[in-house]
């Protein structure tokens, strides 16, 4: 008896901490239905050094600063809008992280996902999808 106990409790806290994992969507894409050329290059102006460390080796790609491809990274909290609206009536998620990729003004790759209390569990979901996209590319 004693054994089917610590094996429910064993389960009951395994389901509880399994039910707690963030399961947002990843939403990637090339943004333009043209046959878009591999990159060879990269500038990560603005990025954080801890980020651009994690973002390098993800992308497969060393800095250049002559390059005409940027990477803009942003994560953004919805804790910081002061839309009235937006305050009322919550949301299902705290923010996003999302990452892309641009030429002057140009969008060539954007990758985003929501997240709820994890912040870093959003980022590594881009970077994961982010180096399956631009493998698939070279």
């Amino acid at each position: 008896m004693q054994i089917n106990n610590r094996l429910f409790s064993l389960l009951f806290v395994t389901f509880l901490l399994t039910g707690c994992e963030e399961r947002f969507p990843v939403y990637a894409s090339f943004c333009t239905q043209e046959e878009a050329p591999s990159l060879s290059c990269l500038r990560y102006p603005l990025v954080e050094p801890q980020d651009k460390l994690r973002l390098e080796e993800a992308l497969g790609v060393k800095e250049d600063p002559a390059c005409p491809y940027y990477v803009k990274l942003t994560k953004y909290k919805i804790g910081q809008c002061n839309n009235p609206v937006v305050k009322s009536t919550g949301s299902d998620f705290e923010g996003y992280v999302r990452l892309e990729i641009l030429k002057g003004f140009t969008c060539y790759y954007k990758v985003q996902s929501d997240y709820k209390l994890d912040r870093e569990a959003a980022f590594k979901r881009v970077l994961e999808q982010s180096t399956i996209d631009l493998k698939q590319k070279k």
